[in-house]
């Protein structure tokens, strides 16, 4: 077996799991409507009380990072499992069982409604009142059936398990269907970042010290993993390997990345350096391994999340896709495996990405494939197609805009930033092939910065821009 299985194997068989940031080395149970699941350890004997009791299980549980691993609803009772392998069983006494179907719907007792869920259900802890006449309102829309009494309700919302009490919702991270993935952090004291890839990482953030300094942001501390056309699964299988990525830093304050490219750091030291609120992991789109799914990317992606969230039990960061860029027509890698073709390119690799995050615990993306794609519709276009060598990025305007859907990515929910508002600019000029250099002025900023928010908005799709 392959060293570094085998130690994460064994690292993770011997950990409980935990709530905002913890890990599992329990398999996903496949996607269900909260049916019980006792397939990977036989829970130990389970009790049958009052919903004191309920409240005060649950509450250990979260404040043990524990998650819940299994959940079901019957006629006379909620049976729920954790992944410590502690469970309660309680007796429903009418309390409504709330799922999401397929079609966004609210499902209640089994029975889909007509009435759509909130987009931010799956995210956030709702809003659980009960009307005079004792029906239940979810963020203020009645659902037209009844409260429970002490117990309001239990909403079953994929990343999340809330259990509605009259006073309060306890929130309990859910790995019923797949690997949680906590939302961003909400103005933290201090945000840590690391992201994980080749020179496409290089592209994406090379501007983003300078953007946040000049924007005021002072408390964002930034690690750059970087190995020259590096894959995942490459990374995966040399993850404690000496010497075979460098790592670069942004301190608060910085207005550049300080190291050198020099592969003389390891990817496990990177990790262990601090704890993340953020990891971006980016694949390489000039590699096979970025056009095939599952191929070796699947458990690539799947053992470096598994290896992120076991180094930091008590705090699981944010684990984000950094899909990169489509090559420009006449590029190597174009004509040779997409017929010289961006549009079939771009479906392909963005394509792939979509299954990943069916598949895997990774629900956000940031896509700079996007970006660059809605920036060549514009009229910055130029016959390198904003490339400085047909596939890394113009080290001017697709660097910066492709660092604006960073920014507005992770950047703005968290604390709140906006790039509209970066008053950060880039003066140097290059036309030389291979060094090519759109300087950033104040009359491109704003196509640049209107590429970034369409591809957040839209990561799978290319926005037309030309009128701009």
């Amino acid at each position: 077996m392959n060293p570094l299985k085998l130690s994460v194997r064994l690292i993770t068989t011997s950990l409980l799991f935990a709530i905002y940031s913890c890990s599992t080395s329990d398999p996903a149970i496949p996607e269900n409507t909260g049916g019980d699941n006792t397939s990977v350890i036989t829970p130990p004997p389970t009790e049958s009380t009052d919903f004191t009791a309920f409240r005060q299980f649950i509450s250990e549980r979260i404040n043990d990072c524990d998650y819940c691993l299994s959940f079901s609803a019957t006629t006379n009772e909620f049976k729920l499992r954790c992944a410590s392998q502690q469970s309660f069983t309680v007796d429903r006494d009418n309390t409504p069982y709330l799922t999401i179907a397929s079609n966004g719907n609210w499902t209640a007792n089994g029975t889909t409604l007509s009435i759509a869920a909130p987009s931010n259900i799956t995210h956030s802890a709702p809003q659980v009142s009960t009307s005079t006449s004792g029906m239940l309102s979810i963020n203020g829309t009645s659902l037209n059936i009844k409260a429970g009494q002490s117990l309001q309700c239990i909403i079953n919302a994929r990343k999340h398990l809330y259990i509605c009490f009259t006073d309060q919702t306890l929130t309990l991270p859910s790995e019923i269907y797949t690997t949680y993935n906590p939302e961003l952090p909400s103005n933290p004291q201090q945000l840590n970042i690391l992201f994980i890839g080749n020179s496409f990482t290089q592209d994406a953030t090379e501007h983003l010290p300078a953007m946040l300094t000049a924007s005021g942001i002072n408390n964002v501390y930034m690690t750059r993993v970087y190995h020259g056309g590096y894959t995942l699964p490459e990374y995966y299988s040399t993850f404690n390997t000496p010497n075979v990525c460098a790592a670069r830093h942004s301190k608060p304050g910085s207005t550049s990345w300080d190291s050198s490219e020099t592969l003389d750091d390891t990817p496990a030291d990177a990790l262990s350096e601090r704890t993340w609120d953020v990891v971006v992991l980016q694949e390489h789109t000039g590699r096979s391994e970025a056009w095939t799914w599952p191929g070796t990317m699947q458990g690539a992606i799947t053992g470096l999340v598994e290896i992120i969230n076991s180094a930091q039990q008590k705090h699981r960061p944010t684990i984000i896709y950094l899909l990169s860029q489509t090559y420009s027509n006449g590029s190597t890698v174009l004509m040779t495996s997409f017929d010289n073709d961006r549009t079939k390119m771009f479906t392909q690799t963005s394509g792939i990405v979509k299954q990943m995050m069916d598949e895997t615990g990774i629900d956000k993306v940031i896509s700079t494939a996007a970006v660059l794609e809605n920036l060549r519709t514009t009229s910055l276009n130029n016959s390198l197609q904003l490339t400085r060598d047909t596939y890394h990025m113009d080290f001017g305007i697709s660097r910066y805009a492709a660092a604006c859907a960073v920014f507005e990515t992770i950047i703005t929910p968290t604390l709140g930033k906006n790039i509209s508002d970066c008053p950060y600019r880039y003066t140097t000029s290059n036309t030389t092939t291979g060094s090519y250099t759109t300087p950033v002025t104040d009359s491109n900023a704003p196509i640049a910065q209107k590429a970034a928010h369409e591809a957040v908005a839209n990561p799978f799709s290319v926005t037309d821009l030309k009128s701009l």
